[in-house]
């Protein structure tokens, strides 16, 4: 009966991490030869035993310096006053609103008013003056999914093999047997009660301070976007955050988990039944890339130290079991958890073991956790501004290659002939055509007709060709205005955060699109070939028919001149009659004349008349080029391109607005980061957001 209570009371020891004094390298033989003297034959057992205790307190100190190298390496400023956490929690406070979403739907760490919540809690508890007794540091344990071990990590931190009341471990195995929102364990004799229950573990008084520890479902298993879990995991003291990285790519973990791994009192625990320099190497890097800083990182595998705690509680009396306990407990590496745990919750013989130090340095990291989402969240808008900006340059780009590519569709290549002088050249040609079938003995028969024929050849000839043509453009262009015009509302609203959005210049496109002057009709670019042709027929044809009228009236009339004139000559009673033979011929040639003289006259007189209509249509026609380019350029830039050019313009502003509002954001955030890292008990280590410091990185020898 001694030897078997020497022997529980060694075992025990052993696993609730006793102090026993090994510094000697002579203890192991002496305490053999005394165990050979008492019972030789148990002398091999006792060298196990003692092995593998010293075993355990090499595996302890290799823990301690495992996460000690953060405070040796790093080192801890002086303790701030609580009054300059308050304050930088109520910067803090004011500049969430400012970087974080505001949206009535807006929940979760990506919200301001889930971080308020947050650091309003921790702001109150600061400000009331004193913790309550009652009051214990929380260790939060949470799985990324459910192959994450965080069920068998518990178990492997708390289970005893020797506790003498079966109770313990019936009541910590089936914890969550009554599927609640979660499980609260603290120390005490063992019970269980609604929502948690209390366990004799030795491993929950290592610490400094009385602790609770808080155990959640994975969060594969919650919702969505689960609020309350997030806050009460990013308030608690320490988070044991795990991962399988065979399970869970790291990339998934990011992506899912990010708030919770940047938390600087965050214990990132990768379940692997190995670990290297080199894997945490990798992981460590692979994380910064991802944007991912957790305080700590650590390989552990529960299941393995479970799995030495079920063998020795099967035969606690077996060599063989108590060896591969040591094994499976060393390999395990589960010791680390509570070395990085006390490591951040402060050594166990400080005098001071109020837990108002330990709170501001809780709030310190909420507010270091708060200030990384607000950076990802400026950042996350600056790129989205800069996305916006690429959008709305290569908008610009479209609008000017369509301007340039419209007026080269209708005016031709530079360098090229101009279409609109080609088509005034044959408009030219056709008309002189039609004016030179009209000579003046046609042009007699039909002088009453001569303004309607012109009139209809000019409708039907001049420019006719042209006319199609930019029939045909408005047609094209029509296209081109719905897709300037579709691209210019989605840049408008393509931003997901709202934040370059405006209601105002939303409007102010709708008003543009809706108006009647947006629409392209058939008639929008050839109108200044409807206004030029009326004005050559109001005008030029009809001044044309008046001077055929009187070209006519002066011939025949001089024709008529004539006649009279020669019987006035020979049979009129005057000065000039010569007599009754010779006057009779003089009469008649002088009638003749004055009527082949008016004929004359009045084929000349129709002749210029014509020249004038032809000089007058390529005046009109050269009117028509300055109109038809003034037309085309308005065109473009008031129909075609206007709710694009506007849109762009207003988002210049905008962007403009919203980059100096970052480059404030940044600044001010810059500011609060700076008094965050001067702050009480706040590593340097965690200044670089971008490394992690060596004090993370694990001791594989």
């Amino acid at each position: 009966m001694p030897a078997c209570l020497v022997h529980r009371s060694l075992v025990a020891s052993i696993l609730t991490g006793a102090s026993i004094d090994v510094s000697s390298s002579r203890l192991p033989c002496t305490t053999t030869a005394v165990f050979a003297r008492r019972r030789p034959g148990r002398c091999a057992r006792r060298q196990v035993q003692l092995k593998f205790h010293a075993g355990c307190i090499q595996a302890r100190k290799f823990a301690g310096a495992a996460t000690g190298g953060l405070r040796a390496s790093d080192g801890v400023e002086l303790p701030s006053t609580r009054n300059q956490v308050l304050a930088l929690l109520q910067k803090t406070l004011s500049l969430l609103p400012r970087t974080l979403s505001t949206a009535d739907g807006s929940v979760g760490p990506e919200s301001s008013a889930f971080w308020s919540d947050i650091l309003e809690r921790a702001s109150v508890e600061l400000a009331s003056g004193s913790i309550q007794a009652p009051s214990k540091a929380t260790i939060a344990v949470c799985g990324f999914d459910k192959w994450a071990g965080s069920n068998e990590l518990v178990m492997g931190l708390l289970e005893d093999p020797f506790f003498t009341d079966p109770t313990c471990s019936d009541i910590l195995r089936n914890r969550w047997k009554s599927n609640p929102s979660s499980v609260n364990i603290e120390y005490g004799k063992p019970t269980a009660f609604a929502g948690g229950l209390r366990s004799p573990s030795t491993w929950l008084q290592q610490f400094q301070h009385d602790v609770q520890l808080t155990e959640l479902p994975d969060l594969s298993s919650l919702s969505a976007v689960s609020t309350e879990a997030d806050s009460l995991l990013l308030s608690s003291d320490v988070l044991l955050f795990l991962c399988d990285p065979i399970t869970t790519p790291l990339s998934d973990l990011a992506n899912r988990a990010k708030h919770l791994v940047n938390k600087p009192n965050t214990i990132l625990v990768f379940t692997s039944s190995s670990a290297s320099e080199r894997q945490h190497q990798f992981a460590s890097r692979s994380l910064s890339e991802l944007g991912c800083q957790p305080g700590h990182i650590v390989f552990v595998d529960p299941i393995r130290a479970l799995t030495a705690i079920t063998a020795l509680q099967a035969n606690p009396g077996s060599p063989s079991a108590i060896d591969k306990y040591q094994t499976d407990r060393l390999g395990s590496r589960i010791s680390t958890i509570g070395a990085t745990v006390g490591e951040i919750l402060g050594p166990k013989n400080l005098s001071d073991n109020s837990l108002l130090g330990l709170r501001q340095g809780t709030a310190l990291s909420q507010v270091h956790t708060a200030l990384t989402a607000s950076f990802r969240s400026v950042e996350g808008v600056e790129k989205e501004v800069n996305f916006v900006a690429g959008r709305l340059h290569n908008l610009r780009s479209e609008v000017k290659q369509i301007q340039v590519k419209a007026i080269t569709e209708i005016f031709g290549e530079q360098g090229q002939a101009d279409k609109v002088g080609k088509a005034l050249s044959q408009g030219a040609k056709d008309m002189s055509a039609i004016l030179d079938s009209f000579t003046f003995w046609k042009m007699v028969w039909r002088v009453d007709e001569i303004g309607a024929l012109i009139s209809a050849a000019t409708q039907g000839l001049w420019c006719k060709e042209l006319e199609n043509q930019l029939i045909l453009q408005t047609g094209r262009l029509e296209p081109t205005q719905r897709k300037l015009s579709t691209s210019a509302f989605n840049l408008l609203s393509s931003s997901q955060t709202y934040s370059l959005r405006s209601p105002v210049l939303e409007n102010r496109l709708h008003q543009l699109a809706r108006s009647p002057a947006y629409t392209l009709a058939p008639s929008t670019l050839t109108q200044p070939i409807h206004d030029r042709r009326n004005q050559l027929i109001q005008y030029t044809t009809t001044r044309l028919h008046q001077e055929a009228q009187s070209a006519v009236v002066g011939a025949f009339g001089g024709v008529l001149t004539g006649a009279g004139l020669g019987w006035w000559l020979a049979f009129g009673g005057h000065v000039l009659s010569l007599g009754a033979g010779t006057e009779i011929g003089t009469a008649t040639g002088a009638g003749a004349l004055l009527a082949v003289g008016s004929i004359r006259w009045g084929m000349g007189k129709w002749e210029r008349a014509k020249r004038k209509w032809t000089r007058d249509a390529e005046r009109i026609g050269e009117g028509l080029a300055r109109d038809l380019k003034a037309t085309i350029h308005r065109t473009i830039d008031d129909k075609v391109v206007t709710t694009a050019v506007t849109g762009c313009k207003g988002l210049d502003k905008l962007v403009e607005g919203r980059r100096e509002e970052i480059r404030q954001l940044h600044d001010e955030l810059q500011a609060l980061q700076t008094e965050l890292h001067a702050c009480a008990h706040f590593p340097t280590s965690w200044k670089d957001s971008h490394t992690l410091s060596s004090a993370d990185k694990i001791d594989t020898e």
